[in-house]
C-alpha cells in the first residue's frame, strides 16, 4: 500500500470509529499533539481533550458520516487531505436527527513506525 493509500486508510479508520461509536478506534488515528479547530467550538489540543470531546457525543448519538477527498498529497513526513464531509447525527434517546456538512482540512504526521496520525483537523461548515 503506498503512502497516499495509507493516509486514506487512516481517514477511513476515524470515520468507521465515529460511525460505529468506537472511540478507541478513532483515538488510535490521532497524533499525541493533535489540534482540532472545529467551527463554533473551542480548539481541542491533545488526545485526552479529543477523548473528552467525543465521549459524551458518542454516548448521546449515533453518527452516519461520509468524506469525499478533493485533494491529498504527501510532503515528506506530513500529508495534507482536503475534502467534503457530511454527517447525520441521530439522538439515541428520542431519535431526533441533525447534521452538518462542509469542507475539512486534515494534516497527518508520519510516525517512526510508519503509521500516519491525525495532527490537525480544521472544518468549515456549509451554511
Amino acid at each position: 500500500m503506498d503512502q497516499i493509500e495509507q493516509v486514506k486508510a487512516t481517514v477511513d479508520q476515524w470515520m468507521k470509529g465515529l460511525d460505529t461509536g468506537d472511540l478507541d478506534l478513532m483515538i488510535a488515528t490521532c497524533d499525541p499533539d493533535i489540534v482540532m479547530c472545529n467551527e463554533h467550538r473551542a480548539t481541542t489540543t491533545g488526545i485526552q481533550a479529543v477523548r473528552d470531546k467525543y465521549t459524551p457525543r458518542i454516548a448521546q448519538a449515533r453518527f452516519a458520516s461520509t468524506f469525499d477527498v478533493d485533494h491529498i498529497k504527501v510532503y515528506g513526513d506530513f500529508a495534507l487531505v482536503v475534502g467534503q464531509f457530511s454527517v447525520t447525527v441521530t439522538d439515541k434517546k428520542n431519535g431526533e436527527q441533525s447534521g452538518a456538512s462542509g469542507r475539512l482540512i486534515l494534516n497527518y504526521r508520519r510516525h517512526p513506525d510508519g503509521a500516519w496520525k491525525l495532527l490537525l483537523d480544521v472544518d468549515n461548515n456549509d451554511h
